[in-house]
């Protein structure tokens, strides 16, 4: 039961095998199979009354098979050869299962395993033997798992196990989809691949990680190994402990089971592929609970991608504290996450964790994050953040990249908005969205947040900039803006009172001090407003940049198209506008004053 089949092109889990109950037809075996593709199925399971199996929740997924019209999949090697070559030849065919049954005999008779290369020494010798003289390909192409094509080239088989031998040199090998279903006997996978650094083995027909343990425990150099888009079974059939016992305590009669012999191997699951520092485990409905029983098999992973799993019972969430101590990277994109405390609880302590991948969930917003202190970059595109206050709340993280995009706050507030702030809230940040920050960007931005941050109080409290409480902004800013209590150290206040005179300017600045707001008049040549002049009411010290910003989204044109310029009066020159950190009022702006929009010139 469990085993995985392929029928027709489409996979299927075998839920069911024996006669044809409902149709009297005990002389022949059925299987009764569950779809991966559910909408192929026929039924729940249940046919005329007779229940044969149960489907997952009940669903019409599921099918009656004649057993001889299904494919059980390919060995290993099997599938090597028909991937790279044309076809496995009957004759070599029937010396390969000869291979097979000297092996078996083998094993049945020497228990010590280290005795692997002089029973391969039998074996090459017993095909040589039989001269097997065929052509088909001249040459060869391994496929890696960085799509390069490496050439392995040979003249016929007539001596094959010496060519195979050429594959003790081979580094990296893809075996995608090719319907892999079984290892072979132990120790011949090893045998042969004594170099294999990475594999891939995506979307094949494992049905049980032991499966996977007996392939890693005898892969000694293996270093990455992708099996996703495989369909196992949970682990938690296995061993005879408890769920949190056989994470913790790893009892030596927690082995792992091969198939192949029908019996379990003196190889404890526990470190069997400590060697493994890349492990890609995408698309195989994975739960928390699965992970932590997997994780003993693979203490020191480096880099673990678990995306497109259904990652959201975090109570069952556990690994031993010598564990995923040399993690790097951690890739949870599109796993269903909606809360980033669980996330900070289970892996802040990490100590080694540099790179957090939740790309594709449903994140709202972040708790102050405090742990993670290893982390650099931190990658949270497609959730859900419609507002930037949770930038203060990573503030203390030593990030140097950072990526936000498709989020809806940036749709909200613009790029520019979005990028600045982030830059400006995280000091020790270097990139955001794969773009470098420019060596006086820092300080451009800085000053537009410290500024914006004071606009914001003005406007929420309803006082003009040059008559408020400092004292009350402070308090404030430390609430919504802390940034700003540093960035008043560094850059002073943009708004400095007379410290005599209670919220209020000196009397020199209230006297050149421009209007607060006024209405300005938009003609927009060249946009959607066609020269119809349009009125806005904004402060005098808005800065030019927010006012391109607003303009681009008035008129329809990419911001880094427009080009303005300004009329104060009805006789005054028109000016272009120009310039970093500049506002209306360093334009002279007054009531009813012209700003014209044009595109620049290519």
């Amino acid at each position: 039961m469990n085993k995985r089949i392929v029928y027709q092109g489409e996979k299927a889990t075998v839920k069911y095998e024996g006669p044809l109950m409902h149709e009297n037809r005990g002389d022949e075996l059925w299987l009764g199979v569950e779809w991966d593709q559910a909408d192929r199925g026929r039924h729940n399971g249940t046919v005329q009354g007779y229940t044969y199996f149960k489907t997952t929740g009940g669903a019409n997924s599921g099918s009656l098979l004649k057993k001889e019209k299904v494919s059980f999949g390919n060995r290993l090697w099997e599938a090597l050869f028909l991937k790279y070559f044309k076809e496995i030849p009957p004759q070599l065919l029937k010396e390969m299962e000869v291979q097979e049954q000297v092996k078996d005999e083998f094993l049945q008779e020497h228990q010590d395993l280290a005795n692997h290369q002089d029973e391969k020494s039998k074996v090459i010798t017993l095909i040589n033997q039989k001269q097997v003289k065929i052509e088909f390909d001249d040459t060869a192409f391994f496929e890696t798992m960085k799509k390069r094509k490496k050439m392995v080239e040979f003249y016929g088989f007539d001596e094959i196990y010496k060519k195979l031998n050429n594959l003790e040199t081979l580094q990296e090998l893809s075996l995608e989809c090719q319907n892999v279903a079984t290892i072979g006997p132990f120790g011949f996978v090893g045998s042969i691949f004594k170099n294999l650094k990475i594999l891939g083995l995506e979307n094949n027909l494992f049905h049980s990680w032991h499966q996977i343990f007996v392939l890693v425990s005898q892969l000694p150099t293996l270093r990455e190994l992708s099996i996703s888009s495989n369909k196992l079974q949970k682990l938690e059939t296995f061993g005879k402990q408890q769920f949190e016992n056989q994470i913790f305590t790893q009892q030596p009669d927690y082995l792992i089971y091969d198939y192949e012999q029908g019996k379990h191997l003196e190889i404890p699951v526990d470190g069997c592929g400590k060697h493994v520092e890349i492990l890609v485990l995408i698309g195989m409905q994975l739960t928390w609970q699965d992970i932590s029983l997997i994780i003993p098999a693979f203490p020191k992973v480096q880099q673990l991608l678990l995306c497109r799993n259904i990652l959201v019972d975090y109570e069952n969430l556990q690994y031993r504290d010598t564990d995923l101590q040399t993690l790097k990277l951690l890739n949870l994109e599109q796993t269903e996450l909606t809360q980033f405390e669980c996330i900070q609880k289970s892996f802040g302590n990490l100590p080694n964790l540099e790179r957090l991948i939740l790309n594709k969930n449903n994140l709202k917003d972040l708790p102050l994050v405090t742990e993670f202190q290893s982390l650099k970059h931190l990658a949270l595109d497609h959730n859900h953040f419609a507002h930037p206050q949770f930038f203060n709340k990573i503030g203390n993280l030593q990030l140097n990249s950072l990526s936000i995009k498709h989020n809806p706050l940036v749709d909200k507030l613009g790029k520019l908005y979005v990028r600045q702030r982030a830059i400006a809230e995280i000091s020790s940040v270097q990139i955001i969205n794969g773009s470098e920050i420019t060596k006086f960007e820092r300080k451009d931005s800085e000053i537009f947040y410290l500024k914006s941050s004071f606009e914001e109080y003005f406007l929420l409290k309803n006082v003009k900039h040059y008559y408020y409480d400092y004292d009350d902004f402070i308090n404030y800013a430390k609430s919504n803006h802390p940034k700003v209590i540093e960035l008043i150290k560094k850059y002073g206040n943009p708004y400095e009172i007379d410290p005599t005179v209670k919220g209020g300017y000196t009397q020199t600045k209230q006297q050149i001090q421009q209007p607060q707001y006024c209405t300005i008049k938009i003609i927009d040549h060249v946009g959607k407003l066609k020269d119809k002049p349009t009125p806005k009411k904004l402060m005098g010290n808005t800065g030019l940049q927010p006012v391109k910003m607003m303009i681009s989204k008035l008129v329809n044109i990419p911001i880094k198209q427009i080009l303005l310029s300004i009329q104060v009066t009805e006789d005054a020159e028109i000016v272009q506008m120009e310039g970093k950190d500049v506002t209306l009022n360093d334009f002279g702006v007054q009531d009813n004053s012209l700003i014209h929009v044009n595109v620049i010139p290519e």
